[in-house]
């Protein structure tokens, strides 16, 4: 089994014989001990197995609150599960809650560096919540709205606090909120583009991290890239399955 304790969310897995059996995710608490216990004994019954079957690896910044489990750093199980979800995979991007983080992998999957914009909340989970609450929306309705969008807003600043006040202004003067949605969202894949342009490595880029289920984000990204991106099924469960598969004991 994999753990991943994100920012915002928590996500795990329990896989078998090289195939996810189940997947769930919880909200992120201070005290995440509880809820998670809960969270592994519903998917190990859902997969059918007894409660404390197998071993489990735990990732992200709350990894540590499981002391039961191994534990191992979020770059290392994005690179993992990345590596076991498309063997080609170059690049990585982790959109998380907190961070965006860049790894690069050499052919053989082992990650030869990374990259990370911790410093910055643009193109975070974080930013697209606080920018869904300006607009009075939710923000799973960030990834459709910017598809019905006739022109982006433009969004002249990357920080948080003024692009918020950029979006009332816009909001204030009656701009239609899928037209600011696609200019958010233009604007967080143009600093993901500069990041994967940043670096040598060339290949497959496989987004991961629960900003890629933004479907607005994900094509405004490829549009800058002018290609596609491995999109998983579940994007937000790579570190989870990376964990799983550090846990399998795999390298």
């Amino acid at each position: 089994m994999g753990v991943d304790i994100g920012a915002l969310w928590t996500k795990a897995v329990v896989m078998e014989g090289g195939k996810v059996l189940a997947s769930g995710a919880i909200r992120s608490s201070m005290h995440p001990a509880g809820p998670v216990g809960e969270l592994v004994a519903n998917l190990l019954a859902k997969a059918g197995l007894p409660p404390g079957s197998g071993k489990i690896a735990a990732t992200g910044v709350g990894r540590k609150n499981m002391a039961q489990a191994a534990h191992l750093t979020d770059i290392m199980a994005f690179s993992k599960g990345a590596r076991f979800l498309h063997p080609a995979t170059r690049i990585v991007v982790d959109l998380g809650g907190q961070g965006v983080r860049l790894m690069e992998l050499e052919l053989d999957g082992m990650m030869s560096n990374f990259i990370t914009n911790d410093k910055c909340s643009t193109g975070t989970g974080c930013f697209l919540d606080i920018m869904a609450a300006a607009l009075g929306v939710e923000p799973a309705y960030m990834g459709t709205a910017s598809q019905a969008a006739k022109e982006p807003a433009v969004i002249n600043t990357s920080c948080t606090v003024f692009a918020e006040s950029e979006v009332v202004t816009l909001v204030a003067k009656k701009r239609p909120v899928e037209e600011i949605i696609a200019g958010l969202n233009g604007m967080v894949a143009k600093k993901v583009v500069a990041m994967i342009n940043s670096v040598t490595t060339k290949g497959d880029i496989m987004l991961a991290g629960g900003v890629a289920m933004n479907a607005g984000v994900v094509g405004a990204i490829e549009h800058e890239l002018k290609r596609k991106a491995i999109l998983p099924p579940e994007p937000n469960m790579v570190g989870a399955i990376g964990a799983a598969v550090s846990a399998g004991g795999a390298k």
